[in-house]
């Protein structure tokens, strides 16, 4: 995705430097960069989160917004569980080559892998609670991603702000009455509580799987590549591990390239270990994420906390 154009030296510089296991920012080819996480901040949806991996002005910037609405069952759905339904967009400003139609592929490969990775079995959150009346009604949740900016690792990062906005999602609760006609048939009706105070959260969000890409570089690989390294970037690879340290999902990207076998192996190991540090340092700074969102009167719906983020 990179159109960074590089230097044969400094191809060679990069490649040379992921073999040995060092990096030019100083990182190990396994290392992440700093995670910014800040949740709530749309006051319109039922939840919202934006995560920036790297620093301000050179760093991955994506913000998820989920909405939740009753839709009314159709013949040929499921007929007892609700569904997701996934947007990712990204900003014509976020990368050169995105301007006018030149971020429709990406946005497709992204929405696709999004759509696979929550609306399996490996998804996490309980379908079935997002059915209100069975062949009748349910909830479905949209979540449509932006993406603000792009320095590498868009897969992870949009992973970690989905994940960050469902798990501090709340839908409006629902009372399902039966009753009974002049015919004796029995009919369910439900009534949506409209009270932001009497909300319940997604049953099982805490189960969504993170992502971890590998970016094979020379003979070795990395994770978290910055611009430079997808510039010389021969094969990638996601892998979606839950916090059970399952793979849920694998999606090889469009570079022509595939990986060896031994390699491949190795990764998918090396994915699981690394899911398990990932999970704990999800924790850490969701919760301090949720802690600073406390902490403000009105989460931010404008423009106003691009600065403070």
């Amino acid at each position: 995705m990179a159109s960074l154009t590089l230097s044969p030296a400094e191809q060679d510089y990069i490649a040379c430097g992921i073999e040995k296991g060092f990096r030019g920012d100083g990182r190990s080819g396994l290392d992440r960069r700093e995670v910014t996480l800040r949740t709530n901040m749309i006051s319109q949806a039922n939840g919202s989160a934006r995560c920036r991996t790297g620093y301000l002005g050179i760093g991955t910037d994506v913000l998820v917004g989920v909405k939740a609405e009753v839709c009314s069952w159709k013949p040929g759905e499921p007929e007892d569980r609700g569904t997701i339904i996934c947007n990712v967009e990204c900003s014509p400003s976020a990368a050169q080559e995105f301007e006018g139609r030149g971020a429709e592929e990406l946005n497709v490969e992204l929405t696709q892998l999004l759509d696979r990775i929550l609306n399996g079995p490996q998804c996490g959150i309980d379908l079935a609670k997002l059915c209100i009346i069975p062949k009748q009604d349910y909830w479905v949740l949209h979540v449509d991603a932006l993406v603000l900016d792009v320095k590498g690792s868009i897969v992870d990062t949009l992973m970690w702000a989905t994940r960050a906005a469902l798990l501090s999602s709340k839908r409006p609760k629902v009372v399902v009455e039966s009753m009974k006609d002049e015919d004796g048939n029995v009919h369910s009706e439900f009534d949506v509580v409209d009270d932001a105070e009497d909300q319940v959260p997604l049953e099982g969000a805490e189960n969504l799987p993170l992502t971890v890409t590998f970016n094979q570089i020379g003979k070795r690989y990395a994770i978290d590549a910055s611009e430079q390294e997808e510039a010389v970037t021969q094969a990638r690879i996601t892998v979606a591990v839950s916090p059970q340290t399952e793979i849920c999902a694998i999606q090889k990207s469009g570079l022509m390239r595939g990986f060896p076998p031994s390699l491949l192996s190795e990764i998918l190991k090396t994915a699981c270990r690394i899911a398990r540090e990932e999970f704990s340092r999800f924790n850490d700074i969701f919760t301090a994420a949720n802690a600073t969102g406390a902490a403000d009167d009105e989460p931010s719906t404008g423009s106003t906390f691009l600065g403070t983020f």
